[in-house]
């Protein structure tokens, strides 16, 4: 079977088109993956590195508002698609995925003129716009989210699998973890991640909650991201002792699985690791999210009482003693960590890649 991707942008669509393609290679070797994105996203870095072949094609994302950039960006969708079509002609691929970007609709606009199937994988519980949009060519839908059915076209086959993330997450041990990293057993950790960039708000906020914490077994990991790790140490020489500063964590899964308490962004990538590991979690979501979505993602989490929503507007305000009350009620937190567990899905790939291979057999 022959593959071609696509997804970018940020992380959130690249890894998960990269999850697939593992997976597709895992259950068969033979198994050809082709992956397509810009000169200069994120993708044309990360998807390389990975061992994987890399076509690169013109996309251009589509504004909001009609301005002179919507002219632009609709050349270049056009520009893409032709070369989208020549590509599809050369490879002859059984099937095409695409997990969600603007880098997306040029190869899924040409598949569907080429009459290749289309699948789609949309991680958010708000799906992005190059998914809906497409969605009318696609056979399948694969969905992270339960009950986003509608936001989808109704010729399309939506399929709940979940959200694809590295396999460490499903095989960690919590007691292992905290031996690991030193923790006694009745020792407190509460780790804070802003994602790969930081995140201004969730760095002040555990500062506040560092400042009125006078529990010295609580100890508190942040993880403030590259952009801002120079300026945060500096000013982390007057915080208190109890927070330990990062630039980044490179086994996120321990620290997570050793944690009893995680506070960041409801990115989907980090919600699907968060329910792996069962971690009770103060999700603040990034408030200039496209469409919102990372507030629909977090919604979810308090919704199955999994996790508690804080608009970023209040964060600094309201976390320290939301915090302080989740601390020392060891039964609420015991019940949120069984119904993060709940909402895990360990086998997200192997569910998509099982509906690719439907629609690769036709």
């Amino acid at each position: 079977m022959k593959a071609i991707l696509a997804g970018g942008g940020t992380s959130g669509h690249i890894h998960p088109a990269v999850a697939i393609a593992d997976e597709l290679k895992k259950q068969d070797p033979s198994n050809e993956v082709l992956f397509c994105g810009t000169e200069k996203g994120m993708e044309a870095q990360i998807i390389p590195s990975m061992g994987y072949p890399y076509q690169v094609i013109r996309a251009s994302q589509l504004p909001m508002k009609i301005s002179k950039r919507t002219f632009r960006a609709v050349k270049e969708f056009l520009a893409g698609r032709k070369m989208c079509r020549e590509l599809i002609r050369k490879e002859k691929p059984d099937v095409v995925i695409g997990t969600g970007g603007f880098v997306c609709s040029p190869l899924i606009a040409a598949a569907h003129k080429e009459k290749v199937p289309i699948l789609l994988h949309e991680q958010n519980a708000f799906p992005g716009r190059s998914n809906r949009l497409m969605s009318r060519y696609a056979k399948t839908v694969c969905t992270s989210f339960k009950g986003i059915e509608h936001y989808f076209n109704k010729k399309a086959k939506v399929v709940f699998t979940g959200n694809p993330i590295r396999s460490v997450f499903a095989d960690v041990d919590r007691n292992a973890c905290r031996a690991k990293l030193g923790l006694a057993e009745d020792e407190i950790l509460i780790l804070a991640m802003g994602g790969s960039l930081g995140a201004k708000t969730v760095n002040e906020s555990m500062v506040a909650l560092a400042k009125v914490l006078e529990d010295p077994k609580v100890k508190i990991i942040l993880s403030v991201g590259k952009q801002r790790y120079k300026e945060v140490c500096e000013e982390a020489k007057n915080w208190p002792k109890s927070i330990q500063v990062f630039e980044y964590i490179q086994d996120p899964e321990v620290y997570m699985a050793a944690s009893d308490l995680f506070v960041g962004r409801a990115g989907a990538i980090t919600c699907a690791e968060i329910q792996a590991v069962g971690v009770p979690s103060v999700l603040i979501p990034y408030p200039y999210a496209a469409q919102d979505h990372q507030t629909y993602n977090a919604r979810t989490f308090e919704d199955g009482k999994a996790g508690i929503l804080l608009p970023d507007d209040q964060a600094v305000e309201k976390l320290p003693g939301i915090v302080k009350e989740l601390l020392y009620d060891k039964e609420r937190l015991a019940e949120m960590r069984k119904n993060t567990l709940a909402l895990a899905i360990y086998d997200a790939s192997r569910r998509i890649c099982d509906e690719v291979k439907t629609l690769a057999r036709g």
